[in-house]
């Protein structure tokens, strides 16, 4: 008797947890070379990501309350990809009737943090944002990405990556210059 009581509540817990499963999906858009290698949906909602892959958008530098203020020891470090770019990335869909919500990732932290904006700005542009003369630095392009991480919490989406590599609209058309004659 004790062992059909168990492997009743057994299966309602397996019927509540796959319910779970039921609300809150993860969609992985077709095209990007990432490999899903962790999904977790215990506390926390993320999931981590094997590989590289491509995102257009605009990277951010910038000092959240401002330079002058000294509150903040560090600047964040964004990667805003654009329109295109975030729905081809994975993101977490909440369906639980009446609510439908697509949690599309808006900006994507930047792990690496003062390298990732060496790589996209330059040098100069990111040591005078850590010596807070300018309140921001911003770059608009197509940036390689890697170690990507989505999740959702306080019904809000949030990402990470590391960044690897950039192109940038300037540095194409350098390298397309024709050359100069008579």
């Amino acid at each position: 008797m004790r062992t059909i009581i168990a492997i009743a509540l057994l299966c309602l817990a397996g019927t509540a947890m796959s319910g779970e499963d039921q609300r809150m999906h993860l969609v992985q858009p077709k095209g990007p070379e990432l490999a899903l290698t962790k999904l977790v949906r215990t506390n926390d909602l993320f999931a981590e990501f094997s590989g590289q892959v491509w995102v257009a958008g605009t990277v951010v530098g910038r000092w959240p309350a401002g330079a002058t203020n000294l509150n903040y020891k560090e600047p964040d470090y964004l990667l805003v990809p654009d329109q295109d770019a975030a729905a081809q990335l994975p993101y977490f869909v909440l369906r639980e009737p009446p609510y439908f919500n697509q949690y599309k990732v808006r900006s994507i932290e930047l792990i690496n943090g003062a390298k990732a904006l060496r790589i996209a700005a330059g040098e100069e542009r990111t040591r005078r944002l850590l010596e807070r003369r300018v309140n921001h630095v911003r770059v608009s392009g197509r940036f390689l990405i890697e170690q990507y991480v989505v999740g959702v919490e306080c019904d809000a989406p949030w990402a990470k990556a590391i960044l690897v590599k950039a192109e940038l609209p300037e540095q194409a058309a350098a390298s397309n210059a024709v050359p100069e004659g008579c």
